[in-house]
């Protein structure tokens, strides 16, 4: 299948789960959907990304689910927004949650994968 159909297809359904996910309530002014959603989002990319998945399935879910679904431009203002508002200590841990979390979910997929075995 053409892999602009696949993404944007894929890039569809990941901006409406990003939507709703977005929606949480912020936890201590942090905002917990779009750290869920970049968590979540690195974990389930590198799922897909280890496994070897074929081609269309990685254009599908990675290029496209995916990347409609992660918000690094929405954490990227909202983080901004809390510099703008002097509130320094809530940035810093709206960071950390994001980067840290991300980079744990990455290696929490790369684990499952190697794991079963199923790729790398």
């Amino acid at each position: 299948m053409d892999h602009l159909i696949l993404v944007g297809l894929g890039g569809a359904a990941g901006s409406v789960c990003r939507f709703e996910i977005s929606r949480f309530e912020p936890v201590l002014g942090i905002p917990l959907g779009t750290a869920v959603v970049n968590i979540l989002g690195s974990l389930l990319f590198a799922l897909v990304a280890f496994s070897r998945s074929p081609g269309d399935l990685y254009y599908l879910l990675d290029v496209g689910v995916l990347g409609g679904f992660t918000t690094f431009s929405t954490f990227s203002f909202e983080t901004f927004r809390m510099f703008e508002e002097q509130n320094y200590l809530v940035m810093i841990a709206n960071i950390s949650i994001n980067l840290v979390g991300s980079l744990a979910g990455v290696c929490a997929g790369y684990l499952v994968i190697t794991t079963l075995g199923a790729g790398v």
